[in-house]
């Protein structure tokens, strides 16, 4: 009855639903891609042309979706959907942030870096990806050669990274910090931006509300660098936003460049371009032509591998990229022109999911969980991979 009701209610919270929601979907190699999205129309449209384009690769039977409501989810009768009973609701708390940006969008940043940790934790190789993409290749070949020397595989950005799209399989517990760390400042800074004096000095002498600044990519960058430096920093994302910008209205906020957290950051991001190191890898798709890319260390036999454009693009589209993020494209109309310029704008292309019976391959390099109740790993999963951690291994056993 228990069971039942779970699937019923479709919450990823209930015991065991997350794991078996990934494993309904996951690749033979136990691979699970991971978009989720709100309840408005061009949501759901953006949704619906990332779900035909997905098709086109034939990975679209592979999509865990995680819709913002149970509502949401009864409205998408053509992918399996779920929810979670962790999402907010209601701004958890009083911060600029979310006096001026609070939408959909925010219930997510934290509930899909846990849900990433978590999975990952099971046994789980995990594509966590937006649904304003492009998909033109197949990109799993090229991600498993790459991962063989990096647990976690991220789109690159200005600032680093970007959180749009991030790949990351069982591997070292430095790769395991990186996504538990991600998902607590996230959910940190939106409940508790009380903490922030304490981590900025500075802003001891502002008076709340602070910037409160819980975005998902700017925390993430900030944790990469922790990792590599092996030092941990709130400077990218925290005290930068709480000193004076475009965004934070507080007159007393002193203006960032002028103080010695700003040089301090400079340091890091020198510090951290000297650590970096290059790699190479075949493009599967392109006669396996080899691409070099960034591998950023964080343990003696792991690394944050920042993808090459032949991976995980920006714009402009070309047939030669696996993946196109249209983060240049600012709002829906923008991405829907762009995306018709390209002709790939086909959300009403979209027919009934394709049969899925998932089952691990024989060699899989991402050991199925297999607990006696379907709810989970047991200890015995991870021994089949040559990096999984003593700590996850205790976890789940």
């Amino acid at each position: 009855k228990n069971r039942a009701a779970a699937r019923m209610l479709r919450d990823l919270e209930a015991p065991g639903a997350l794991v078996q929601a990934a494993r309904a979907v996951s690749t033979p190699q136990n691979e699970v891609i991971f978009m989720a999205t709100g309840p408005d129309a061009t949501s759901l449209e953006m949704l619906d042309n990332s779900l035909v384009s997905a098709a086109s690769v034939k990975l679209r039977q592979n999509v865990l979706l995680l819709a913002d409501s149970l509502e949401t989810c009864e409205g998408i009768p053509s992918q399996p959907c779920y929810w979670s009973s962790r999402i907010l609701a209601n701004p958890p708390s009083d911060t600029m942030t979310t006096r001026k940006f609070w939408d959909w969008r925010f219930k997510f940043y934290f509930i899909k870096k846990l849900y990433i940790a978590r999975l990952v934790l099971a046994g789980f190789g995990v594509l966590q990806i937006d649904t304003d993409t492009v998909w033109q290749h197949d990109p799993f070949p090229m991600i498993r050669l790459m991962a063989a020397k990096s647990s976690i595989v991220v789109m690159r950005d200005m600032g680093l990274v970007n959180a749009g799209i991030i790949f990351a399989r069982p591997g070292s517990p430095a790769a395991q910090r990186i996504l538990d760390d991600v998902a607590w400042r996230v959910q940190l800074m939106q409940n508790h931006p009380e903490v922030i004096p304490r981590l900025v000095p500075f802003a001891a002498k502002l008076q709340p509300p602070y910037y409160g600044n819980s975005d998902d990519q700017s925390l993430l960058n900030d944790v990469i660098t922790s990792a590599v430096l092996h030092n941990a920093t709130f400077l990218g994302s925290t005290a930068r936003y709480e000193a004076k910008n475009k965004y934070n209205s507080n007159p007393n906020a002193p203006v960032w460049d002028s103080l010695s957290e700003s040089k301090l950051q400079i340091q890091q991001q020198r510090q951290l371009h000297r650590k970096s190191q290059s790699a190479h890898v075949q493009i599967p798709w392109v006669g396996g032509k080899s691409v070099r890319y960034t591998i950023l260390p964080i343990s003696g036999d792991d690394s944050v591998a920042l993808a090459p454009r032949a991976l995980f693009a920006h714009l402009p589209y070309s047939e030669a990229n696996a993946i196109t993020h249209l983060t240049a494209a600012r709002g829906f109309k923008a991405k829907v022109r762009q995306l018709k310029s390209i002709n790939k704008w086909n959300p009403a292309g979209l027919g009934s999911p394709a049969p899925h019976a998932a089952a691990p391959a024989r060699d899989s390099p991402y050991p199925r969980p297999q607990g006696s109740d379907g709810g989970g790993a047991t200890a015995s999963t991870f021994a089949r991979w040559p990096k999984a951690t003593a700590r996850a291994a205790a976890f789940l056993g």
